[in-house]
């Protein structure tokens, strides 16, 4: 067998890195004013989704998101990573996979794929026979693919088991193993994923935990920084308003321009996921310290004898990557006070939405990372 030898003139990449996308003076002007305004977080926002009625606190999520944290790698070898993974469940026609398409189209180097046609090997990596080399060769998936991007995955729920559990590196270690034929290699996706999902019985029932109509392993489950549960209910005056949307909206289908183009939202948020790193300030550290610490110790109930973990240190690094994401959204140096703030708003929301316990009125991380609650738990104990 011989080694091949590529010898060319010029080579074009077909795809971009992010960090290759050219910002003109003039954009950075604009970039700059949107940062400055006051409303940044809002104005963005509004313009990520606007064919798409409500989710305000989805959408002010996935502007974060796409922003991004910093990745920190340590003098040990330990890397913490600075994507932050979403996960949206909800029911049927709630315009889930309206808002990941548009994702796809916002942001910098995405791919788009659908959990029914992904199988472990198209997600993550496969080896295949290579009849012209003569022997085994490592094709790379989708979140291989979207290093450094963004990877965008449908109708998550309806993945194999196996296509699933391949996942599970990939969010939190952000590489992927592969020990197969007489290859073994590890391949980087530092990719950010957001996924969605229906609730197991096809639509949420308002009587039962949220956490147990989520067809989905608790552990990768917990490897997503926020989880949204997106509830279609009957309200005479949202359904008014939405009804109205729509119906404008088919009557008028240029009426839903975004306030910032789509062009300039890509090199926003390309620009301020390259170019930014902000430093965590004392007062923002104190703020998501006090948070954590009030949150981990409201789970303690001596008369019933119950300790749930109300907050994990995984959600504690969730909220760090949240609020450098709201201070690079400000174009700011320095992670502050509001910033935290931010953080802990959004992802107090998630945790009141899918982890509160009905009994004890405590939040219960255990209902996302297990299937047994703290009080079962000390029920079984007693």
């Amino acid at each position: 067998k011989y080694d091949l030898i590529l010898d060319s003139n010029s080579i074009q990449p077909i795809e971009d890195d992010y960090t290759d996308i050219k910002v003109s003076e003039e954009e950075l002007e604009k970039i700059k004013e949107i940062a400055h305004s006051g409303s940044a977080l809002s104005r963005l926002s509004n313009s990520i989704a606007p064919s798409i009625f409500g989710h305000d606190k989805v959408k002010e999520a996935l502007v974060l998101q796409l922003a991004g944290g910093i990745r920190k790698a340590r003098p040990d070898g330990v890397v913490t990573r600075g994507d932050m993974h979403i996960l949206l469940i909800g029911d049927p026609g709630s315009g889930k996979s309206q808002l990941l398409k548009r994702i796809s189209k916002v942001a910098p180097k995405a791919r788009f794929t659908s959990g029914k046609g992904a199988t472990g090997a198209g997600l993550t990596a496969s080896v295949v026979k290579d009849e012209f080399l003569g022997g085994w060769s490592l094709e790379a998936g989708t979140l291989v693919l979207a290093n450094k991007g963004f990877a965008i995955i449908d109708e998550m729920d309806k993945m194999g088991k196996e296509d699933r559990s391949a996942l599970h590196e990939a969010l939190e270690q952000q590489t992927i193993s592969i020990a197969k034929a007489n290859i073994q290699a590890t391949l980087r996706c530092e990719t950010t994923v957001i996924a969605a999902a229906n609730p197991k019985f096809g639509r949420f029932d308002p009587y039962d935990l949220i956490a147990n109509q989520i067809n989905l392993p608790p552990a990768l489950i917990n490897r997503f920084d926020l989880i949204f549960p997106i509830k279609d209910l009957p309200n005479r005056e949202k359904d008014e308003q939405m009804a109205s949307f729509i119906l404008d909206l088919h009557r008028d289908p240029e009426s839903a321009v975004s306030e910032i183009k789509t062009e300039l939202l890509k090199k926003y948020f390309s620009y301020i996921r390259s170019k930014l790193k902000p430093e965590i300030t004392d007062e923002a550290i104190q703020e998501l310290k006090d948070y954590y610490i009030t949150m981990r110790n409201s789970g303690i109930s001596e008369e019933a004898g119950i300790r749930s973990v109300p907050i994990t240190a995984r959600q504690l690094e969730g909220l760090i990557r949240l609020a450098e994401a709201a201070a690079k959204v400000r174009f700011s140096k320095e992670v502050k006070k509001e910033d935290a703030q931010k953080a802990i708003e959004l992802v107090d929301y998630c945790l009141n939405q899918i982890a509160k316990d009905a009994e004890t009125g405590k939040i219960d991380i255990d209902r996302i990372g297990s299937r047994i609650t703290a009080t079962q738990r000390s029920g079984i104990s007693v």
